[in-house]
């Protein structure tokens, strides 16, 4: 066990009882005894853990990360923990990257690079991981948004240095993450273009051969990562019969279960695969093998021309996602996205995030088709009523005194309820009358004469109106 010792002067001290029975001293100073406290269970957790061989708690763990390096030399000192390692940021980023080169994409794995390069292009290379403050990242961020960088490429550069220095935390190497509070995170796309039907048809037939149609129709007919995707296709992997086709998945195959996916071929990618069979016949060897970015550039170019097309941007993901809209417009969204290979949240946010005038039209047609057939099948029930009349004896005795029977039974208003009438007097109860008598004809010609109260509420029998 460890105990405080105070002397006199307010130095405190902590003394303990080592493994080999030595009597050990930490010096701690003239401190509060609430923080001499506190490192004494620290203290005792260590030996606890020295003595049966298991490691100290959560807590201690955490304590002993953010603990600054005098105490940390002091616990080294007599035995209660290692030397600390100081790890400077240019050696964990070399270690990092190092570790990551093989289970990470070259592409991945170069896109940490150059966040790497960011890092130490504002960090010096020598500072220790834990003197990194929440600060200095906010401000590496802020430089990096006044070099020019897009929002979309800071917030990439900031999501991996978080991984990075996270990292560093899970391996107890520093208390917390300094860039954890730090906007990271894709995209939303805001490039709505819609390549139409109409379009890639007109694509297709001023394409040059089978294959340069089947490239285009992987993209638009099928959702292929383009050339990732479609330049892995076998007619092993075509299964005509059954109108399936295996897309193998080099981007998402370190996820158990999404090395491959199953895509449905459409009736027109059918077409373009009956072409390409006719053209090379049966065989393992991929269907396309169009390679090289600046010739298919300009290829694509020539070819829109040709078609009299407006070229549009980020060619092959604009028309993967040109695919995903016109599924979508027919098919359920879960099904859509098992059928491209993400999740329906990436659908909506980069994808399915616009809607084409394609569907609007088809919607406002079809509104107008079902007027149509209501109009068409309207009875004469859903014909509008014709007006009231507003001047015959029978309109008045049908619309004002067929339901005197009811009002009849109803109890007389007091002038109090019958606020803002200009006729104080109480309204006695009427009796029936009936509306075929010659009392009742005159009552309402006199309303429709007159245009007075309802004669449902008339006290006194009107006379008939003079000729």
């Amino acid at each position: 066990m460890a105990s405080i010792t105070t002397r006199q002067s307010g130095q405190r001290f902590i003394t303990f009882t080592d493994r080999q029975g030595q009597r050990r001293m930490i010096y701690l100073g003239k401190i509060a005894r609430r923080y001499a406290e506190r490192l004494r269970v620290a203290v005792e957790d260590l030996l606890a853990a020295a003595f049966t061989g298991h490691v100290p708690s959560e807590e201690t763990t955490r304590w002993l990360v953010g603990l600054d390096d005098r105490m940390a030399g002091k616990l080294a000192r007599v035995g209660l923990v290692g030397p600390r390692q100081m790890v400077t940021l240019g050696e964990w980023l070399a270690q990092y990257l190092d570790q990551r080169s093989s289970d990470l994409k070259a592409g991945s794995h170069r896109k940490l690079a150059q966040t790497r390069d960011k890092l130490l292009a504002y960090f010096d290379p020598e500072i220790p991981l834990r003197l990194i403050s929440t600060g200095q990242a906010a401000d590496w961020r802020q430089a990096l948004r006044g070099s020019e960088l897009s929002e979309a490429s800071a917030k990439g550069h900031s999501g991996n240095a978080k991984a990075i220095l996270q990292e560093a935390v899970r391996r107890k190497m520093i208390a917390e993450n300094p860039f954890r509070y730090l906007k990271s995170g894709p995209t939303p796309s805001r490039y709505t273009r819609y390549i139409t039907p109409d379009e890639i048809e007109r694509i297709l037939e001023a394409c040059p051969d089978a294959e340069w149609r089947l490239l285009f129709g992987f993209a638009r007919y099928a959702g292929l990562r383009i050339p990732s995707e479609s330049h892995l296709v076998t007619w092993g992997d075509v299964d005509l019969g059954g109108g399936r086709l295996t897309v193998h998945s080099p981007k998402t195959e370190r996820h158990t279960g999404h090395e491959q996916r199953v895509v449905p071929i459409v009736p027109k990618l059918m077409t373009l695969l009956m072409a390409r069979f006719e053209e090379c016949g049966p065989g393992e060897l991929p269907l396309v093998a169009i390679h090289g970015a600046g010739s298919i550039a300009r290829q694509v170019e020539a070819i829109c021309a040709r078609a009299g097309v407006e070229p549009w941007k980020r060619l092959w993901q604009t028309l993967r996602q040109s695919c995903e809209k016109e599924w979508a417009m027919t098919f359920p969204q879960y099904a859509v996205s098992k059928w491209l290979g993400h999740s329906i949240t990436v659908s909506g946010r980069h994808y399915a995030n616009d809607v084409p005038d394609e569907l609007v039209e088809r919607a406002v047609g079809q509104q107008a088709q079902r007027n149509a057939q209501q109009q068409a099948h309207a009875t004469p029930r859903n014909k509008p009523k014709e007006p009231r009349g507003n001047g015959g004896l029978r309109d008045c005795m049908s619309l004002t005194c067929g339901n005197l029977r009811d009002n009849a039974a109803k109890p007389a208003r007091t002038s109090k309820e019958r606020a803002g009438n200009n006729d104080p007097r109480p309204l006695a109860e009427l009796q029936r009358i009936p509306a075929d008598s010659e009392q009742g004809a005159a009552q309402c010609a006199a309303r429709v004469a007159s245009k007075t109260r309802p004669c449902t509420s008339l006290s006194q029998t009107p006379q008939a109106p003079k000729p």
